[in-house]
């Protein structure tokens, strides 16, 4: 009986070495485009205004994450502005992404900070609830400010990002692709981290019971 506990020890070990959220359910950095901070002709300041076209306008990233843990925790904003100001409120909002069809569907998690100090490159978190992603979607902000906005990032250093932004027009409530001509690269900086689905913890959990009951059977 002592050897069978050892061999199942064994086991969880070795799969948590291989699967290192089984274990501690660390959050894992699924994407991150906060590194390489650009600026160019549409973003001579490093970043893209909230108020650009009209205050609140929802504006936002399409990603694709990398890895297999997609229970979102967390997601790392990255703000600039040319002056110090306090935002009243920032929105942020998850949606899926219709590749097919090109088209950005209803949100799926939103919720709002308020009173959010913005003073240069500024790094703001949200915690998420354990939402569960897909691989591929489209994180939304909007907030009130002509001097503050998305900080413009690019290559992300995990997992990946088009060369586009989308936008949904204030006055015809229709989402639309934007491109700055590649000056900078239309990405905005931003973090995902995740753990492990719950299904996918018990089926690693199922196969270590499974493997020791084998080896116990012997």
């Amino acid at each position: 009986m002592a050897n069978a506990r050892l061999r199942a020890t064994v086991v969880f070990v070795a799969l948590a070495l291989l699967f290192p959220g089984l274990a501690t359910a660390a959050p894992e950095v699924v994407y991150d485009n906060m590194t390489t901070f650009t600026s160019g002709t549409y973003a001579p300041n490093g970043f893209w205004p909230f108020s650009q076209f009209a205050p609140n306008e929802p504006q936002g990233d399409h990603i694709d994450l990398t890895g297999t843990c997609r229970v979102a925790t967390e997601f790392d904003l990255l703000l600039s502005s040319t002056q110090a100001v306090t935002l009243s409120t920032v929105t942020l909002s998850f949606h899926p992404f219709d590749a097919d069809l090109m088209e950005v569907g209803a949100a799926f998690w939103t919720t709002t900070l308020t009173d959010v100090h913005v003073d240069g490159p500024t790094a703001v978190i949200f915690t998420v609830p354990n939402v569960t992603v897909p691989d591929s979607l489209i994180w939304i902000v909007s907030a009130d400010s002509h001097v503050a906005g998305l900080a413009t990032c690019n290559p992300p250093t995990v997992g990946s990002s088009g060369d586009y932004f989308w936008d949904r027009d204030t006055y015809d409530g229709q989402w639309y692709p934007l491109w700055f001509e590649n000056n900078p690269v239309a990405n905005f900086g931003a973090r995902v981290l995740a753990v492990p689905e719950p299904a996918t913890t018990a089926a690693l959990l199922a196969a270590a019971g499974l493997l020791a009951g084998r080896r116990r059977r012997r």
